[in-house]
């Protein structure tokens, strides 16, 4: 009986919509990919200090939301953690940088006259956001408490805002599902591909955070500091699984 059912549900995803029925689908997917992210004008301050750069190639693996319907709009958000190594040092200090972004945005179907069993094509806008800090820590450390609340600082935890847009182009199918005809409620796994360019509009200034709890105390601003510049490429492939609902719409509902 089941697989009478998924046939079944099968057939209705690859044909056209029947008028009245309409197709709510929300998910939760994992992604793993590449991105390439050269932080410029960081890794140049780097160089020039006689510091190792962090490198311009990474894998990332990450998370994600998303919901699409049989109109053309839907909404997800999103993000990603670089997999390559973040920490270096030299003789006298540690270093490493984290950055930590999401994403949030809208979608859209290109042609939503194909069944979601095949191909669909969704282009994706979201606003992006997050911080990239840059941690540095003394070899040699002052562990003496006196000298330490004079000002004797063993450790630097700098970080800036960013804020910008990320484009992208994903294409994306059903690989399978199952309903249940008493609720029209129903469970699917989806299958995509994801490439994508992450835009840095904007940038803070540098902090220096000196308390974590900024209702304690206000971080502290750097002067003559490097943009910490998150802009990168990417193509990464995704695997959802999440629940749908089919509801009847009344011909008038079903036009509009």
């Amino acid at each position: 009986m089941k697989r009478i059912l998924w046939l079944v549900f099968l057939v209705t995803l690859g044909h056209d919509l029947a008028a009245q029925e309409f197709l709510h689908f929300t998910d939760f997917y994992v992604s793993g990919g590449y991105r390439n992210q050269p932080y410029k004008a960081l890794n140049q301050r780097l160089q020039n200090a006689g510091y190792q750069d962090f490198g311009e190639h990474a894998g990332i693996v990450g998370i994600g939301i998303n919901h699409f319907n049989s109109s053309r709009w839907g909404l997800f958000a999103e993000s990603e953690l670089t997999l390559h190594k973040k920490r270096s040092s030299n003789d006298e200090v540690n270093y490493r940088y984290l950055p930590l972004h999401v994403t949030a945005g809208v979608q859209y179907r290109l042609f939503p006259e194909r069944g979601f069993s095949q191909w669909n094509f969704y282009p994706r806008l979201g606003l992006f956001y997050g911080t990239t800090s840059l941690d540095l820590l003394a070899n040699n450390l002052n562990r003496d408490f006196d000298d330490n609340i004079t000002g004797a600082m063993n450790s630097s935890f700098l970080y800036q805002r960013n804020y910008g847009l990320n484009f992208s182009l994903n294409a994306d199918k059903i690989i399978g599902a199952f309903i249940k005809p008493t609720t029209q409620v129903g469970i699917y796994s989806r299958f995509s591909l994801q490439a994508g360019y992450i835009w840095n509009v904007l940038n803070s200034r540098t902090k220096l955070r000196r308390n974590f709890n900024p209702d304690i105390r206000d971080d502290f601003a750097i002067r003559n500091s490097p943009t910490f510049d998150p802009s990168a490429f990417y193509i990464k492939a995704n695997i959802g699984l999440g629940k749908f609902k089919r509801t009847i719409k009344s011909e008038k509902e079903a036009d509009y």
